[in-house]
């Protein structure tokens, strides 16, 4: 602020300086100008500060010094996205999460379908792919993934060869010797076998809540998985029937862990028991025909739960419907595991029920057109 001018005196304005009396009244009346400029340029500046100082807003010619410091009040909540207007492009949104299942071939798999019904019945942006992808490959696969994802459905055949990648497994995959979901928890990757409870869902939905005698078709990892849910359905005994018994060895042990009476066959003994079993699980790659046949008697009797799907029916399906028995297709068990796969991926908890279950479990068997006995949709 500029200092005030001093006003010179009537002595200092004399004669000896050589003025007049007419210019010392002119260089007065010049100094109490000035000194009217520099009193009003202090009440503005002064005005501002004050107006500062109430958060009160100053005149448009007056120039405040500084903003004043304002507490920032709280981001209103977002309101839902509008959709855009006709015409105007959306640049889209990447999805938060990433998920894929991996097999080979994979191009027949419909757990995209299951599982993006599950995300978009959640509320939840994110992304589920099928990538083909073999043993050989699968290491370096996982390795390449960055962390905006979060997990992984497996497929043959790599629900064993991902194994030794695993920092952790759960009992059934322990128990199976195959994991089916991988969960990316941070370094950590963690195993999990689902196929076991979505066979012992899937046919409780379809109204068989026990089975104390079971024939298993085949003898591959999908085996051991219908090997652990008989036991779960209450199984006693346990008749496996398979191609090579040489490479079916493991069979017996894992029965005896499970505290089943077991009896490994070849597939053109599958019938030979007066017994009749109560459920026939075939393991059996899609389109697959077997040595393995049952009498009229034991198809209208027994429960056939397929786990293969595709296409459907598949040859042993056939034969039950055509003479008025149950067939299940394996398209119920993967709607219902892929529902505890959806668990681990939104909590880490298999056990852990999701928001709305019900609702979320009836968005996915629409996606596969099934209902919730699992059987298929007609239109």
């Amino acid at each position: 602020m500029a200092e005030p001018r001093k006003r010179p005196t009537g002595d200092q304005l004399g004669a000896e300086d050589g003025v007049s009396e007419a210019s010392a009244e002119a260089l007065i009346a010049e100094l109490v100008e000035a000194e009217r400029e520099t009193e009003a340029e202090e009440a503005a500046v002064a005005e501002a500060e004050e107006a500062a100082e109430r958060e009160e807003p100053v005149d448009d010619d007056q120039e405040a010094e500084a903003e004043p410091a304002v507490e920032p009040e709280p981001a209103p909540a977002p309101e839902p996205a509008k959709a855009a207007k006709k015409g105007t492009p959306r640049k889209p949104k990447a999805p938060s999460r990433r998920l894929a299942v991996l097999g080979s071939p994979i191009g027949h798999s419909r757990s995209p379908e299951l599982h993006r019904a599950a995300y978009d019945a959640l509320g939840l942006d994110w992304s589920y792919e099928a990538v083909e992808v073999t043993e050989d490959g699968l290491q370096a696969f996982i390795d390449g993934l960055g962390p905006e994802w979060r997990g992984l459905s497996l497929t043959m055949p790599l629900k064993k060869a991902v194994l030794p990648l695993l920092t952790e497994t759960d009992r059934i995959a322990d128990q199976t010797g195959g994991a089916n979901t991988v969960l990316l928890d941070g370094e950590d990757l963690r195993g999990f076998n689902t196929d076991v409870s979505g066979i012992v869902r899937a046919l409780q939905a379809a109204g068989l809540e026990e089975a104390r005698y079971v024939h298993i078709l085949g003898g591959g990892a999908t085996a051991a998985s219908a090997l652990v849910a008989a036991a779960e359905l209450g199984a006693e005994r346990v008749d496996v029937h398979v191609r090579d018994l040489a490479r079916s060895a493991w069979i017996e042990p894992l029965a005896n862990d499970l505290g089943l009476r077991v009896r490994i066959r070849p597939f053109s003994q599958a019938d030979r028991s007066l017994d009749v079993p109560d459920l026939v699980i075939s393991t059996l790659p899609g389109g697959t025909t077997t040595e393995a046949v049952y009498t009229d008697s034991t198809r209208r009797r027994s429960v056939l739960f397929d786990v293969a799907y595709e296409p459907w029916p598949t040859p042993l399906a056939r034969q039950w419907e055509a003479v008025g028995g149950r067939a299940v297709s394996g398209l119920a068990m993967l709607a219902h595991q892929a529902l505890l796969q959806v668990r681990v991926f939104v909590s880490g908890d298999p056990l852990q029920p999701l928001e709305d279950e019900p609702g979320v479990l009836a968005a996915m068997l629409d996606a596969v057109g099934i209902d919730e006995q699992g059987e298929l949709l007609t239109d």
